[in-house]
């Protein structure tokens, strides 16, 4: 997996990018940090310049990676204190870190657009595509004609992910986060957009509330992509957490 580190003082930022994002998500938000504060960004496996895992993991599994990477940083630069911040899929990521795969490493936490809570009613796939898909598993239609259906009926996160990073798609995509969410017992800072279409902040609202630990804020006229519509106000979060007197 591949990082770039900016190491200077003793508290650290690590930034977890989107799913088909990258590191570059978080180029302006670093820009408005302060000079003394260490940064690590991550491409995630699968995105960016880091290659694809082997295997279809799930968020724990890239949990696990980020944390080894994590692990050395910390231990390199000599932190003292460490916050996370994850946009969408990389707050997912975040919350395994935080919560299973190495709370140890985390002191608090700055999701931004992340889908905590699955939707209560899914809609069905369309009747096209299961009937391709139920004669595709009988063998009455050819994986071409197959895959053909999966780019007309399926997300568009699904139709651009190929090979190993579509079974991973699909593994974390039907994952619900809310349990781990509850473990976590350090702060947990949350930053919606109010637009925000792929996490509704409805469901934002709903996992804040369920937790002692969690705070929420709401963007006006933000979307899903937080770290380029409005890096400013990630940025001046991100200074409130780290001097909350001010």
């Amino acid at each position: 997996m591949v990082g770039r580190s900016r190491d200077a003082g003793a508290l650290g930022i690590v930034f977890l990018h989107g799913w088909r994002r990258d590191h570059r998500d978080w180029s302006r938000v670093i820009e408005l940090l302060d000079e003394e504060l260490s940064v690590l960004t991550l491409d995630l496996p699968g995105f960016g310049d880091s290659d694809a895992p082997l295997v279809a993991i799930d968020s724990v599994g890239y949990a696990e990676a980020v944390a080894q990477v994590v692990r050395e940083w910390r231990e390199q630069v000599g932190l003292s204190r460490l916050i996370v911040v994850g946009h969408s899929f990389g707050g997912r990521v975040a919350i395994q870190l935080a919560s299973v795969v190495a709370p140890e490493l985390v002191d608090e936490l700055l999701l931004v657009g992340v889908p905590i809570i699955r939707p209560q009613s899914r809609a069905k796939s369309p009747l096209g595509y299961r009937l391709v898909r139920a004669l595709a598993g009988i063998g009455l239609l050819s994986n071409e004609r197959l895959e053909s259906a999966r780019q007309r009926y399926g997300s568009d996160d699904y139709r651009h992910a190929v090979g190993v990073m579509r079974e991973i798609f699909v593994k974390v995509v039907n994952e619900d986060y809310q349990e781990h969410f509850l473990m976590i017992d350090r702060p947990i800072w949350m930053l919606w957009g109010a637009l925000d279409m792929a996490c509704p902040v409805d469901l934002a609202r709903r996992a804040a509330n369920s937790s002692t630990w969690a705070t929420l804020e709401v963007l006006d006229g933000v979307h899903h992509l937080v770290p380029l519509e409005d890096p400013e106000s990630i940025a001046h979060m991100i200074k409130r957490v780290c001097n909350p007197s001010q």
